[in-house]
């Protein structure tokens, strides 16, 4: 058992197997490259690994050091650690009057309506253009952006096009035959795509982030109740009672839906 757990982890070898080879004769001899590397000229491969461990071992131990220093001396207000049971515990930092700030925020942006902020995003990234006709060439007339708006708000609010044909000035065979030529998971995406690129062009969209260096993203499922039985519908006591539903598992990336899915 030993003799297995030692080939596993490399500390042993055999020359003739092709499995449990050193780890050497895998790797291209310095030999054979030496040439090409001293056309790349990169200084670390100058350095002897063990010179190189040595310094990130040195630069990590400061960097725990100057860690634990902050930490007791309260500088960290976002990390709590705990003496008794040894965990050390992150949470999100809240800052002085962010009511007041929050509040004065957004008593500066006017009250629209969801088709006034549809008409906004679609004059910055044009994402309509991307809701093409499934047949082109039999297509009568292209649909124009009212009729792509309301039937996608119909079907986004779970209201269908009857409903919206009731409550707009949209006749009922315009919605349908828009949401039947336009709107398939292939045009949704693209349109998609272009106000998520749309979103990350801006300039504050980086200090949404953990870290201004790195772009972190998250999935996330959120349940939705159906009416009417579908291929996708489950059962489940906990979040649909007696009912079906599905789960769209979103892919997120600084509170932007990159993708999506119907599980």
């Amino acid at each position: 058992r030993q003799v297995r757990k030692r080939f596993q982890a490399g500390e042993l070898y055999i020359d003739d197997s092709l499995q449990h080879r050193h780890l050497s004769d895998e790797l291209v001899s310095m030999d054979e490259k030496a040439a090409v590397l001293a056309q790349m000229d990169i200084p670390f491969l100058r350095q002897p690994v063990s010179a190189q461990l040595d310094a990130l071992a040195a630069e990590l131990r400061a960097q725990w050091v100057a860690f634990n220093r902050e930490l007791k001396q309260g500088k960290l207000t976002h990390l709590e650690y705990d003496k008794d049971t040894q965990r050390l515990t992150w949470r999100k930092p809240k800052g002085e009057n962010q009511k007041a700030r929050e509040q004065a925020l957004y008593e500066q942006l006017p009250y629209c309506d969801v088709a006034d902020v549809f008409r906004f995003v679609n004059g910055q990234c044009q994402f309509l253009s991307a809701l093409t006709p499934l047949q082109p060439r039999y297509a009568k007339k292209v649909a124009d952006a009212d009729s792509l708006m309301a039937v996608i708000i119909a079907q986004a609010m779970n209201h269908g096009n009857q409903v919206m044909a009731r409550t707009s000035d949209i006749p009922y065979h315009v919605l349908e035959s828009t949401y039947q030529q336009y709107l398939r998971q292939a045009t949704l995406h693209v349109a998609n795509d272009c106000i998520s690129n749309a979103i990350a062009a801006l300039p504050i969209f980086p200090h949404y982030s953990f870290d201004l260096d790195s772009l972190y993203g998250a999935v996330d499922g959120q349940k939705f109740g159906v009416e009417r039985p579908t291929v996708k519908a489950r059962y489940s006591r906990k979040y649909f009672g007696r009912g079906k539903g599905v789960v769209a598992y979103t892919l997120l990336c600084n509170h932007v839906p990159l993708n999506g899915y119907l599980i």
